[in-house]
Formats: C-alpha cells, structure tokens, sequence
C-alpha cells in the first residue's frame, strides 16, 4: 500500500513544474491504458493522433528523451506508437531498442525461449476450447487475456496457466484481466526503466523524469523511481475511486487526461527553453 494516496497531477502545479525543468527530461511511458485506451483485443488498440503528435513534439524538444514502456514485445510496441525517435522498453524489461536500431534482449531470458514457446502452445490449445480467451505470443514472454471471456472460466483458466508455468520454470503474473508467463529472472519494468533512464542521464542531479502507467507490473517502475530518484515525476493513469492502489505520487484519470498532461509538459519545455 502505498504511503498516501496520489494526488491529481493536473493542472501542473509550480512544484511539479520545477522537478520537470531539468536536462535532460526523460518521459518513460507505458503504452497500453497509459498512450493509447485499452482495447478487446491487443491488436485493436491504437494511439491517438493527438498523443501520436504530442509525443513526435516531445522528442524534437531539445533535451528531451521518450522512452516507451510496454508489455508487448519491442517491435510491436513500436509499430502501436510509430514516433520516430522513441526509445523502446518491451516484454516488461527484457527488451530494449533505441530509435532506430533493432530489439535487444536481456542475455539471462535467451536460454528460457524453448519454455516459452512450449507455453504458448499450451495455451493456445486452452485458449481453442475457451470463447474469448487470446493468447498473445512475444516470444520471450506470453500473455494469456481473458478480457473477453466469461468470468466464470476465470478460475479454471488461471489454475491451468499456473500448471503449465511450474511445469516449465516460468514466472506468472497478473495484470488487467491477462495472465503473464514470463522467464523467472530479476528484470521488470523497474530495473530496466532505471538502466535506460542511466543510459539517458536521467539520474544526474540536473536531470528530470516522468514515469506514467496504468497496470501492475507498472508499479515496479513507481516504486523504482520514488526509491531511487525522489524527485521523478511518476503518474498512475487511472479512476479516482482506484488510486488507493497505486504508489505513484500523481495521477490522471485516463488516456486523455495523459495526453493534456504531456501537451502541459511539452508547453512547459517550450516556455522555458
């Protein structure tokens, strides 16, 4: 539980203002409930042009860096927010890719590909005898989503993912209405944001970043942050009557209220130079 409940993160206060003024400014931002609404399925979900522009603006500013952050692989979570310039985290940290150049996958996750795929041929088989059940295959990681499915498959669907991941040394986790298989090393979205931010210069003392998500496996990157660089910005995108569960600082109520948060951010950069 987090230490008090996050606070709303618009409009940008004087406060919020002077932890974003410094150089460079890093924008580590998940991507699915964060940049672009959820969707049914994964491949329905798309960016908004607004946010699409806002982000393109946001990586022509002068020292500032955006970093996209995502479950999905790399290479889709690039082809979903298709702004030259950004850099890439996917499968929840084990791949990264700066603008450009192809995805590069942590060396611990490279013996675990075999697991992972046996996973997802497993789960596709339980996913052809369940009416809304879509199993998502990227490679070093599976996600099984339920979104769709009657809750009442929920336990039995959960009890049989669980089997298949002892039975193959994966880890599982949880997120919204999805099950993640995933290989059992120390990597997350919090140990890679920070090792890209790092890379970026985020953690020098002139430097600024704000973190935005959504989603569980996001509140490793909050509490990476708050850990390590107190003064980062980080931002849970979600309902009110939610933001007990987050421990992020900030938050915003929604995908929209994201993108008129970073509009403010880019203004900001903008206004002071």
């Amino acid at each position: 539980m987090p230490d008090a409940l996050a606070t709303p993160a618009l409009p940008l206060s004087a406060a919020i203002e002077a932890r974003l003024r410094g150089s460079p400014l890093v924008l580590l931002l998940d991507v699915d409930g964060t940049l672009a609404p959820i969707a049914p399925r994964p491949e329905y979900a798309a960016l908004p042009n607004d946010t699409r522009q806002i982000l393109a603006d946001l990586t022509a500013a002068a020292n500032v860096r955006v970093v996209a952050i995502s479950g999905r692989s790399a290479e889709d979570a690039r082809r979903l927010v298709d702004v030259p310039g950004v850099w890439i985290i996917g499968n929840h940290g084990i791949e990264v890719a700066a603008p450009g150049e192809a995805p590069s996958a942590r060396d611990a996750v490279a013996g675990f590909a075999d697991s992972v795929a046996e996973a997802a041929g497993r789960a596709e088989r339980i996913a052809d005898t369940l009416p809304g059940v879509i199993v998502e295959n990227k490679r070093w990681t599976l996600s099984v989503h339920y979104r769709l499915a009657h809750p009442s498959v929920v336990p039995s669907l959960t009890a049989r993912v669980a089997a298949i991941a002892k039975e193959l040394g994966l880890a599982l986790t949880g997120g919204k209405e999805v099950l993640e298989l995933r290989p059992p090393v120390e990597i997350d979205k919090g140990t890679a944001a920070i090792l890209v931010a790092e890379e970026l210069g985020a953690l020098a003392d002139s430097a600024s970043v704000l973190c935005a998500g959504d989603d569980r496996t996001d509140e490793d990157m909050f509490r990476a942050f708050r850990s390590r660089l107190p003064n980062a910005v980080t931002v849970w995108v979600g309902p009110e009557s939610a933001v007990e569960r987050t421990t992020a600082e900030f938050h915003v109520p929604d995908t929209a209220a994201m993108c008129e948060l970073l509009e403010a951010v880019l203004n900001l950069r903008r206004a002071t130079g």
